[in-house]
C-alpha cells in the first residue's frame, strides 16, 4: 500500500513516464494497427483508435488501483494472462494473414459486409488487451506502485493518462501514414505485419512457457505419504 513521504523528484516522474512508453511501445502497435484498419472509413478509425487506446488505459487504472485484488478473487495470475494474451494476439494475426480485404469484394454489400468484420470489433481485443497493454505492461505497473508514497502513486496514475493520451495519437495518425504506401504497398505491409504479430503471439507463448517451468522448478516437492 502508498504511504506518506516526501514529494517525488522529476526523475521519478520522467523515469515512469518514459518507462510505460517503452513497455507500451505505441510505434510498433500504430504500425500494426494502422496495417489491421486498411478500408476503414475515418469515423470508424476514429472510434477504433479511441477504443483501443481507452481500453488499454482503463486496464492500466484499474491493475494500478486494485490489480492484486483481481487476482486474488478471480485465482488467476499473470502467467494465465500471457497465455490468454498469446492466443488472442495469434487468432488476430491469422486472421490479418489470411483474411479477406474489403477491396476485393465484388459488390457493395459484400464489401460494407466484409468491412463490419475488421478491426473496430478487435479494438478492444486483441489491440487495446494485449497487444497495447499486455500483461508486461500490467505488471510493470503494477511494479510501479509498489513500495510507493501516495504522491508517488498520483505520479503514477497521471504517467498512465499521458501515456494513454499518446497511444491514441499515434494509432489515429498511423494508417494515414500507411494510405500513401498504395493498394499493393498497403497489403505487403499489412501482411508482413501480421506476420510480425504472428511472432509477438509465439514470444507470448514462450515467455509463458519458461515462465511456467521456472515456477515448477522453484516449487517444493510434494510430499510423499508412505502406507505402513
Amino acid at each position: 500500500m502508498p504511504h506518506l513521504g516526501p514529494l517525488p523528484t522529476w526523475s521519478f516522474a520522467l523515469g515512469v513516464a518514459t518507462s510505460l512508453f517503452s513497455v507500451l511501445n505505441p510505434i510498433s502497435a500504430a504500425a500494426i494497427f494502422a496495417s489491421a484498419t486498411t478500408g476503414m472509413e475515418s469515423p470508424a478509425l476514429r472510434r477504433s483508435a479511441k477504443k483501443a487506446a481507452l481500453t488499454a488505459g482503463a486496464a492500466m487504472l484499474a491493475f494500478a488501483l486494485v490489480g492484486q485484488f483481481i487476482f486474488s478473487i478471480f485465482g488467476f495470475t499473470a502467467l494465465a494472462m500471457r497465455f490468454v494474451g498469446g492466443v488472442l494476439v495469434l487468432y488476430r494475426a491469422i486472421s490479418m494473414l489470411y483474411g479477406e480485404d474489403p477491396r476485393e469484394r465484388s459488390t457493395e454489400d459484400e464489401k460494407a459486409e466484409a468491412s463490419r468484420k475488421l478491426p473496430e470489433d478487435f479494438a478492444i481485443i486483441p489491440f487495446g488487451i494485449p497487444l497495447v497493454a499486455g500483461p508486461g505492461t500490467l505488471s510493470t505497473v503494477m511494479g510501479m506502485i509498489a513500495g510507493v508514497t501516495w504522491l508517488e502513486y498520483g505520479v503514477v496514475l497521471v504517467a498512465i493518462l499521458l501515456n494513454t493520451w499518446i497511444v491514441y495519437l499515434f494509432l489515429r495518425k498511423a494508417p494515414a501514414v500507411f494510405s500513401r504506401l498504395g493498394a499493393i504497398g498497403t497489403k505487403v505491409v499489412n501482411k508482413l505485419m501480421g506476420l510480425i504479430l504472428a511472432a509477438v503471439a509465439m514470444q507470448f507463448l514462450i515467455n509463458g512457457v519458461k515462465a511456467l517451468y521456472l515456477e515448477m522448478r522453484e516449487a517444493p516437492p510434494a510430499a510423499v505419504v508412505t502406507i505402513k
